[in-house]
């Protein structure tokens, strides 16, 4: 058999991927498994190098030579993540995005009128929507060229972070009325939101002119709010701005689909109670169901017939929603046969469930899902899924219940909490109390999925109640607090007043000491002087301080604000 003849290249590369891994195990960067030493020590005294000082090929064996991949894929991560932090990348996007639009988000400050209502004036301006869609490729194309040269340092940064994560999902970004860093940065250190401008490129061509100009203006106004946030001098982050790997490598939506296709064939099979063998196979049916009246009197499982959790309880009201708003269909359906609205839910939901599963496994987190429609297709996609996946480990799990909680129970069981401000989360977390505010929240949740890990209903009521406990607690201490005070001001001050100063006064105005003295012997007989009352008030002020600077008086001081 003939032997290989390696080229100048591959000998040099090998010899400094070899020479890189001495370097790892002379610096004590390099470690391995004990069983393991005896044959890694006879591999690496086997190397022998050639008269020009580079390795013999030959006497490398395999072990060495995976080992020198690893070593130098490490060393790749390592020189990426040297070459820009998180904060850069932050300073720069924002500094993109403010030069480009923000005369437009100072006119919406100015104006005191928030992201929607400004989308929706610019909507109305035909030449500036015909602008901004006709600037809109090259402006993607600049962002898509810079989240490129950044995305794997970015990436490295966050995957090697032991923090807690949580990737955005389900929505372009999250609603301008609410900050997700009020709800979600309560317990997770670090929430990953998407670029909303990559979010809305790959929907050019199939939304109107109107609707495109209308979604970016509002989410990029949106996003530039985060400014703030995601550019705070924190270790780690609180939030920050990267995109989701497919809006980048524009190929992996593609995969992602396809992933998300035995999925998409089990709704269509629980929707319908009969097998479908493949998409085509499905569409085929769907095309079939012309009418509403087809659908329903095909359909089976009507509770998982949903487009949009606002749009009523039977699968008639949602179908006479999604005939009646005319969304635009993936290429090749009409939108005139109701069974292609169905086919988009099955195959664009549960590819949009699957691409919110992978982005946060890819950045070591979990999903981070606010839209409650999005939340019931993430959920119907762990059942489909079953056993394949891969279990989140205890504390992944614990996240999601609570972030969930927190996020889905705002508008109901928590409304009286209200959005957080986001100082305070950012003051909760430079005092250092964020392990004790996740603890509050989190008590009792991983016994609950224990139990039954898809029960999120059972979880969300323990976190509420978690919180109301805290709440009467807090409620309570300052019920004590005031009662200290009323007793301080209300009973020992006219006292104070009535002997202390006028001690004072005597002293200042004859100069003699006796009236002082007359004062102290008053201060003895029951009545506290100046000196008793100053000391006892800088004692509560001191249980204040500590009070507000505690997790629970950081979390609720905007509530009584609100109420």
């Amino acid at each position: 058999m003939q032997k290989r003849v390696y080229t100048e290249e591959e000998v040099q590369d090998l010899t400094d991927r070899v020479f890189l891994l001495q370097e790892r195990i002379e610096r004590g960067k390099m470690h391995v498994a004990e069983h393991l030493v005896e044959g890694f020590t006879r591999s690496m005294r086997a190397i022998r190098l050639r008269p020009d000082g580079k390795v013999d090929p030959e006497t490398v064996d395999g072990h060495v030579r995976a080992t020198t991949l690893a070593i130098r894929a490490m060393q790749y991560r390592d020189d990426a993540k040297s070459s820009v932090s998180l904060a850069q990348i932050q300073e720069i996007y924002f500094d993109f995005l403010f030069k480009e639009f923000g005369w437009l988000f100072d006119q919406m400050q100015a104006e005191k009128v928030d992201p929607a209502q400004v989308a929706h004036a610019i909507s109305e301006d035909s030449d500036f929507v015909k602008g901004l869609t006709e600037s809109l490729p090259g402006f993607v194309d600049a962002l898509r060229e810079f989240w490129g040269s950044v995305f794997d340092p970015a990436s490295f940064h966050l995957q090697d972070g032991t923090q807690l994560k949580a990737a955005f999902s389900g929505d372009l970004f999250p609603a301008h009325w609410e900050n997700t860093v009020s709800t979600a940065g309560l317990y997770i250190d670090t929430i990953i939101l998407p670029c909303p401008i990559m979010r809305i490129a790959p929907i050019v061509g199939i939304a109107s002119d109107r609707e495109i100009a209308t979604a970016l203006v509002k989410h990029m106004l949106t996003a530039m709010t985060y400014r703030e946030i995601a550019t705070a001098e924190l270790d780690p982050p609180v939030a920050l701005v990267l995109p989701n790997r497919d809006d980048i490598h524009i190929d992996d939506r593609q995969i992602i689909v396809t992933r998300a296709t035995p999925s998409a064939l089990k709704h269509a099979e629980y929707l319908f109670h009969r097998q479908f063998e493949s998409v085509e196979h499905l569409q085929e049916f769907c095309g079939r169901l012309q009418t509403i009246d087809h659908v329903i009197a095909e359909l089976k499982g009507q509770d998982r017939l949903v487009f949009d959790t606002d749009w009523g309880q039977t699968a008639r009201e949602q179908l006479d929603h999604a005939v009646a708003e005319q969304t635009a269909l993936l290429p090749g359906m009409d939108r005139g046969v109701v069974g292609h609205h169905v086919l988009q839910s099955c195959v664009g939901r549960m590819a949009q469930a699957m691409g919110a599963q992978q982005n946060a496994i890819y950045f070591g987190g979990t999903p981070l899902i606010n839209a409650s429609t999005s939340w019931k297709y993430y959920t119907w996609l762990l059942d489909y899924q079953g056993a394949q996946e891969k279990a989140p480990g205890k504390e992944q799990a614990r996240s999601m219940h609570v972030v969930h909680a927190l996020a889905h129970e705002r508008d109901n069981n928590l409304s009286w909490l209200g959005n957080v401000p986001v100082q305070a989360v950012l003051e909760i977390r430079k005092n250092g109390l964020m392990d004790e505010v996740r603890s509050l929240l989190g008590s009792g949740v991983s016994e609950l999925i224990k139990a039954n890990p898809n029960n999120y209903f059972r979880t969300a009521d323990q976190v509420v109640s978690n919180l109301e406990r805290a709440f009467a607690k807090h409620q309570t201490d300052l019920l004590e607090a005031r009662n200290k005070k009323l007793k301080l001001f209300g009973l020992d001050v006219p006292a104070c007043l009535a002997v202390g100063a006028l001690g004072i006064a005597a002293a200042t105005i004859t100069d003699n000491p006796v009236y002082g003295v007359v004062g102290a012997m008053l201060g003895q007989i029951g009545l506290p002087n100046l000196k008793d009352i100053k000391s006892r008030f800088t004692e509560i002020r001191a249980e204040e301080k500590v009070r507000a600077a505690s997790p629970t008086g950081l979390l609720f001081q905007h509530v009584g604000k609100r109420r």
